[in-house]
């Protein structure tokens, strides 16, 4: 087993010395504060470019739901247009005479009399 017989404050002078060369490598001269600079330009200008990317993308996605919504619309219009034609009255006499339906002649018709009606007034 070694032993280190140095003595503490020794250590303690190397300590310092290496700490005031790492303040010294990390101070920053003209190159360095260049660099730097040139790595937060760029880091903006990354994020504006993703900012536009995003942007572009969700004004592509809302002109699609745009289109959507008028397709939508207008096939809704045809729907309803189809559906009045559907319950017109003329449509439901073609259809009811096409599955057999026909007139009542006079002798079918039946009225009835109910001889006590109370009064809606009341």
């Amino acid at each position: 087993m070694a032993v280190r017989s140095e003595q503490i404050p020794a250590i303690l002078g190397r300590v310092r010395l290496r700490r005031i060369d790492l303040s010294r490598y990390l101070r920053l001269d003209g190159a360095r504060y260049m660099l730097l600079l040139a790595l937060i330009c760029c880091l903006l200008s990354l994020i504006t470019l993703v900012q536009t990317g995003l942007v572009a993308r969700m004004n592509y996605e809302l002109v699609g739901l745009r289109q959507q919504q008028v397709q939508l619309t207008r096939e809704y219009s045809r729907l309803q247009e189809q559906m009045a034609r559907v319950q017109s009255v003329e449509a439901r006499l073609k259809r009811a005479t096409e599955l057999g339906f026909r007139q009542p002649t006079p002798d079918q018709i039946r009225y009835v009399r109910i001889p006590q009606l109370p009064d809606l007034d009341e």
